[in-house]
């Protein structure tokens, strides 16, 4: 299968690799399927919906940040990322993490009911 956006062309993916969100992304409830991909960069993850090809996010494995980060069964946390052009300006939310769980293709967002995890987490700062 393929879809096109402007920001990565042609994607070219399995079906098999659809992932299913019941109720979509917080803003995004309408869209229940995504695709999950690496930038060649590796740095950040890419979940591009469906049905529409240019609403895309940017994600960040929240492991990364925090190894004790909270869980939910077999799934990966995934952080959203909010680009920005100075890096010290790119943050993660830390408080409504994506879990994403690869075996059975599902994914959910939930808000964490914790102060701990701010909505704003700057991923690079200036020494």
């Amino acid at each position: 299968m393929k879809i096109k956006n402007q920001q990565f062309g042609e994607i070219e993916f399995n079906k098999n690799s659809i992932l299913k969100f019941e109720n979509g992304i917080f803003g995004f409830e309408e869209l229940k399927e995504f695709v999950l991909f690496d930038s060649k960069e590796k740095i950040f993850h890419w979940l591009c919906s469906i049905s529409e090809p240019e609403i895309i996010f940017p994600l960040f494995l929240m492991k990364a940040i925090d190894k004790d980060y909270p869980s939910e069964g077999k799934t990966e946390a995934f952080g959203v990322v909010t680009l920005n052009s100075d890096p010290t300006k790119i943050s993660i939310n830390l408080k409504a993490p994506i879990y994403i769980n690869s075996q059975d293709k599902q994914g959910k967002q939930v808000i964490l009911d914790n102060s701990k995890y701010p909505v704003k987490h700057y991923l690079f700062v200036e020494e």
